[in-house]
């Protein structure tokens, strides 16, 4: 099969190229960065399609950020984000494509869930904070549905992740995830021999997930058929943000002041998820400890630091 990756120079593009590498499959990876089609422009992307001919999609590339980018840019994440995905989408109708794995966000789940579950995307408001961002990801579950019902389309995934970090991630100290983030903040803090400033009281809960599990989820699961429309793939427990802080202080060997900044957003407090359908799907799935992924994300970052990625463009 021929599998078309968008995204091929954002976090998740690269873990899925590092772990294709390492299967044994007669599927061909064909991977896709901005450089190869302006996945905001249609046309771009159906030449791109009819060029490759893929079978399947798993489509990464988007426009994201943490707290303080879908506070700072609410309308860009918005429009990039639906344009991005309404042109893939209904390329990947044209193109016949057989398997579609989109990706969504776990920004789209109503913020009065207790635990986030697939059948209940859509049963309240999304929070506040991050509104647009997660109003436009839900639209991916919508379009796939869509498809499904025209044109008896199966096997078409909107995939809801959790928080995602690892190599290659965005690094930016204002708009990046929570960890990239506070990996930048702390290699800032740790090399000018300053304090450790952390948005927010530490007390909010997440749970992450190492880039290259969630990349090898995915592998897997092209070979499954009969797939939902809609899968959950996160972490296996929350760990409140203070506790990854002191993760990342020891294994950074920082030695200075860590402040919490109460004046910034806390976000959710907590947003545990169901594991039901990502387990019967792919049961005993060996996820990477937390601090052994933090310490692979933490050195992976000095050695390439400052070639990475750490501003929107």
């Amino acid at each position: 099969m021929k599998i078309l990756v968008t995204g091929k120079n954002g976090l998740c593009g690269h873990a899925i190229a590092e772990e294709a590498k390492l299967i044994d499959s007669n599927n061909s990876f064909y991977f896709c960065g901005r450089e190869d089609a302006d996945l905001k422009n249609y046309n771009d992307i159906n030449y791109l399609f009819s060029e490759i001919k893929p079978d399947y999609v798993i489509h990464t590339a988007a426009r994201v950020g943490g707290i303080g980018g879908n506070e700072a840019m609410h309308e860009i994440f918005m429009y990039d984000n639906l344009l991005i995905n309404l042109n893939v989408i209904r390329n990947c109708i044209k193109h016949k494509i057989k398997k579609l794995f989109a990706f969504s966000s776990v920004c789209v789940f109503p913020d009065s869930l207790e635990l986030l579950q697939e059948e209940k995307m859509h049963d309240g408001p999304v929070f506040e904070s991050n509104f647009a961002y997660g109003y436009a990801k839900r639209m991916v579950d919508v379009h796939i549905r869509a498809a499904e019902k025209q044109y008896g389309i199966k096997n078409w995934v909107s995939f809801i992740p959790g928080n995602i970090f690892g190599k290659n991630d965005m690094f930016s100290i204002e708009h990046g995830h929570i960890i990239p983030s506070l990996i930048s903040k702390l290699y800032t803090a740790k090399k000018n021999n300053s304090d450790l400033l952390v948005w927010g009281d530490g007390k909010s809960y997440r749970e992450f997930i190492y880039v290259n599990d969630l990349a090898r989820i995915l592998l897997q699961l092209l070979n499954h058929d009969n797939l939902p429309n809609k899968i959950i793939i996160s972490g296996r427990k929350e760990y409140q943000i203070s506790e990854i802080v002191n993760m990342l202080v020891e294994i950074s060997g920082f030695t200075g002041n860590v402040i919490y900044d109460t004046t910034k957003p806390n976000g959710q407090r907590k947003r545990p998820s169901s594991k039901k359908i990502i387990d019967s799907l792919i049961p005993n799935f060996e996820y990477t400890a937390i601090k052994d992924g933090l310490h692979k994300t933490w050195t992976w970052f000095e050695e390439n630091y400052p070639n990475i990625r750490s501003n929107y463009s």
